[in-house]
């Protein structure tokens, strides 16, 4: 279970999300939700680390020959960026990345993956998972090109700076083209006026 949610509502969260087609696409992976406990895992235990440093942290999640699960260690990247290394091992079949977004910053729009986050994990056909400084778990699918919230504020450590709404509205579902257009409205400081004049 991750952080109260259970194994068939994280299924069903993204199931809605990716849609059927592309679930049934990623049969050959491994299991969607056992890749995201995993992350999950490796993402908490660097969140403060994270924090502390100001930097980004990264690694990738890979599958052995026998169906297990195992990550390389992460990697202290800088404040905007992170290049994770792979797998020693050729026998490891490399299925995901995680990095965290590091330290809060009011004008960053940390509390969604970036493009280049989507189009790097599409570029290595695999699936990948973001952790904001508000405590958001994210994955991207490669398949379609989307960024689904798994869960929200406070499901992983966040930073004690955090400030809740500095961002705007975070949909639970981002296409490429929606981040696309987040990057060029202005940042949060945008965003958040603009999600105040429509409520």
């Amino acid at each position: 279970m991750i952080m109260g949610m259970s194994k068939a509502m994280i299924r069903l969260t993204l199931a809605a999300a990716f849609g059927a087609a592309s679930i049934s696409a990623a049969a050959a992976a491994p299991d969607i939700y056992d890749m995201t406990s995993v992350a999950r895992k490796s993402l908490k235990s660097l969140q403060h680390q994270s924090f502390a440093n100001d930097r980004e942290y990264c690694g990738m999640i890979g599958e052995t020959a026998a169906g297990e699960l195992v990550v390389t260690p992460a990697r202290r990247g800088s404040r905007s960026g992170c290049d994770p290394r792979g797998f020693t091992d050729r026998t490891i079949k490399t299925v995901a990345s995680y990095h965290t977004h590091g330290a809060f910053h009011p004008d960053a729009d940390a509390e969604v993956p970036s493009v280049m986050d989507l189009d790097m994990d599409y570029a290595e056909q695999v699936f990948g998972f973001v952790a904001t400084p508000g405590g958001r778990l994210w994955i991207t699918n490669f398949h379609n090109r989307t960024v689904t919230q798994v869960c929200g504020l406070g499901c992983l450590p966040s930073d004690p700076n955090f400030k809740p709404g500095v961002a705007g509205d975070i949909p639970k579902t981002l296409t490429r083209r929606e981040l696309t257009k987040r990057k060029g409205a202005g940042g949060p400081k945008y965003l958040r006026a603009r999600s105040e004049a429509e409520n």
